[in-house]
């Protein structure tokens, strides 16, 4: 259950309206741009993002056995021996998943059907409806056609023949809406980045999800996925300058390496003249040589316990004419040390090798190494399910941000910008900054309370930050979902990431799922509303 943050720390809040589900509801991190990044999860599909490493579940727990969500499945479009993309049973025949994880929208709609992507090897029949909705089928032929895979606890052991569980199905019949999403970024048009898949044969009725019905809210939801477990670029924490963004990765570690294709980059920066090549933990932290700070701390007896106590991550410290004159962090490291943190995108191609990027210094260009910044799990980077609580953002602040992402080049007739109005939920984590200030006047500290406009002079809009879910590489298609009792309810899936950074994590970063609700009255078209359990309200 979600626990309001104390007063002083919501400050702001009432400005977008951002809270949680009742409260809240947000979107992940590119939207917060002009334009959609290079770090889109939804910029392509298929093998063309094979190692793009945005769509999984960073951070989240493993789960197996009767603790998996039973409707999680993997749907592989071209058929892979690693994960794809994940999707949600919902009856005996059905599951839904995202529209991004096949090739695009136009490649359906081209004759002969798919013959515009090199990359598809097996024959498909594509025919339009009344409606133009696109249904795609896939005759018996020799060449592997899109598969699902049920019942998965480890699709790795799976292969090999051990005790992975699990079972392959043949799609038989993929449906996509006449207005789907069209493949690449949302652009002018939009769309629905969701799709239907029916299988050959009979899925176990006991491992359907429910689907919620129009006026269903959630309380509690999770998402889920078989997709990654570990990012390339390690994550910060909440304690340093730099919060939820990435270390510095070793440059050598590009996209045509093993080590890249793995996730396993090592953390590499430059500090007082010399190269760390893992996180600091063994010498305090760049803070402790301010010496700001350091007469703060002497004169407030602020110490790093105490600020741990009251759950400070940071002291603004502004001089005499109200102007910020530092930032002061813990001085000794976290139990995963401190790094060098980067402020591109890391994409793993040469090109990119030579950015610019900023420097340590006493209060900027370092955060506290979080978790992932050492991977003890060490295990196969997909094919196990990984779940993790999440919350909704406000409806009004997901709309509002898709709407700034077309402002300025709306067209008469769009909705709010596009032909075809996205219908998502924005999924993230609302944080708050925790800040202490205090005015420095001669000798003496004297603390200030918090206010929007001290905020401002660090640079921020706001006292809080949006942090995204881990949803990575082969997430994409999976549910957000919800588990009352022994019942699951799908009430997402899946689409995209939207921050500038991308890299599947970070502030400012939160995720597209599409509102399974909105998309009911449409599936129930194909899929017989009989052999499926609505819930009706949360």
């Amino acid at each position: 259950m979600w626990t309001p943050a104390p007063l002083w720390l919501l400050l702001g809040l009432a400005v977008v309206g951002l809270g949680k589900e009742e409260k809240s509801k947000d979107v992940e991190g590119a939207d917060s741009n002009e334009d959609e990044t290079a770090d889109d999860v939804a910029d392509t599909a298929g093998e063309s993002t094979a190692d793009s490493g945005e769509e999984r579940v960073i951070g989240g727990t493993l789960v197996s056995g009767n603790d998996r969500p039973p409707f999680m499945a993997i749907f592989n479009f071209k058929p892979s021996s690693t994960v794809k993309c994940t999707a949600s049973i919902v009856s005996p025949k059905w599951l839904v998943s995202a529209a991004h994880c096949m090739v695009a929208k136009q490649h359906f709609e081209n004759s002969p059907c798919l013959g515009g992507d090199s990359g598809v090897k097996f024959l498909a029949d594509c025919s339009k409806t009344g409606q133009g909705d696109i249904r795609v089928k896939f005759p018996k032929q020799s060449e592997p056609t899109p598969q699902v895979f049920i019942n998965v606890d480890d699709m790795k052991m799976m292969a090999q023949g051990g005790q992975g569980g699990g079972k392959l199905m043949r799609v038989a019949e993929i449906i996509l809406p006449g207005k789907a999403y069209e493949g690449g970024k949302y652009g002018e048009y939009g769309g629905y980045d969701f799709i239907i898949i029916k299988v050959e044969g009979q899925i176990p009725g006991h491992l359907a999800a429910c689907l919620p019905g129009p006026n269903y809210r959630a309380a509690q939801p999770f998402i889920g996925g078989y997709g990654r477990y570990r990012r390339v670029p390690c994550e910060t924490t909440a304690q340093g300058p730099h919060v939820y963004e990435y270390c510095k990765v070793d440059p050598e570690c590009t996209k045509d390496t093993d080590s890249f294709k793995q996730a396993k980059c090592g953390v590499k920066f430059e500090y007082r003249g010399q190269t760390h090549e893992s996180c600091i933990k063994d010498q305090p932290t760049p803070s402790e040589g301010d010496p700001v700070c350091q007469q703060m701390r002497s004169e407030t007896g602020l110490t790093d316990k105490g600020m741990a106590r009251e759950g400070i991550q940071e002291v603004a410290v502004l001089d005499g004419h109200g102007e910020l004159l530092t930032a002061c962090y813990r001085t000794r490291p976290s139990i995963h040390g401190w790094c060098g943190t980067t402020q591109n995108t890391v994409t793993g191609k040469h090109i990119d090798l030579g950015k610019e990027d900023h420097d340590v210094d006493t209060s900027t260009g370092w955060g506290m190494c979080g978790d992932t910044c050492e991977d003890e799990e060490d295990d196969s980077l997909t094919g196990m399910a990984r779940v993790k609580h999440v919350e909704i953002m406000e409806q009004d602040w997901c709309d509002t941000k898709l709407m700034a992402h077309r402002k300025g080049r709306e067209i008469e007739g769009q909705d709010r910008g596009f032909w075809v109005f996205p219908q998502v939920y924005c999924v993230a984590y609302n944080e708050t900054y925790n800040t202490k200030f205090y005015k420095k006047q001669g000798s003496k500290f004297r603390e200030l309370p918090p206010s929007v406009d001290l905020f401002k002079k660090m640079g921020r809009e706001e006292s809080f930050y949006i942090r995204a879910t881990g949803s990575c590489k082969g997430d994409s298609g999976g549910p957000l979902y919800e588990k009352k009792g022994k019942k699951y309810t799908v009430i997402g899936t899946t689409s995209r990431g939207t921050g500038a950074i991308g890299n599947c994590g970070g502030r400012g970063n939160p995720t597209h799922y599409v509102r399974v609700k909105d998309m009911l009255p449409w599936l129930t078209q194909y899929i017989p509303p009989a052999s499926l359990c609505i819930t009706k309200t949360g």
